[in-house]
């Protein structure tokens, strides 16, 4: 419990890493040519990985009792949105789908 509780400052970026590899995929599929393929794919395996971690965490947390959550509010206004792991992970990994099926539309 207190490992994930000294994890909790990292999960943030963790996030906004998959958000932004989401972006560059979608960007490196668009607007890249064939080159820019092996490229795409490092994208979507980074925001997999991402969601299968956070649904992994969730599991965790469940066994170990918690409700693991990230506050994307403004703590110190008293501002709480909480979203659980398993939902973030989800998220990315339905991100990580949108990029394989537009990878094989473009590039059959």
């Amino acid at each position: 419990m207190e490992m994930m509780t000294a994890m909790m400052p990292f999960m943030k970026p963790l996030v906004w890493l998959a958000a932004l590899s989401f972006v560059a995929g979608l960007l490196l599929i668009f607007a890249g040519g064939q080159g820019w393929y092996k490229l795409s794919r490092v994208a979507m395996w980074i925001v997999a990985g991402i969601g299968v971690f956070f649904v992994a965490a969730q599991g965790m947390g469940a066994l170990l009792g918690a409700q693991p959550s990230i506050n994307f509010g403004d703590a110190r206004k008293f501002e709480f949105v909480l979203v659980p792991f398993w939902q973030l992970g989800i998220a990315a990994l339905v991100g990580a789908g949108i990029l394989r099926a537009l990878q094989r539309w473009k590039w059959r």
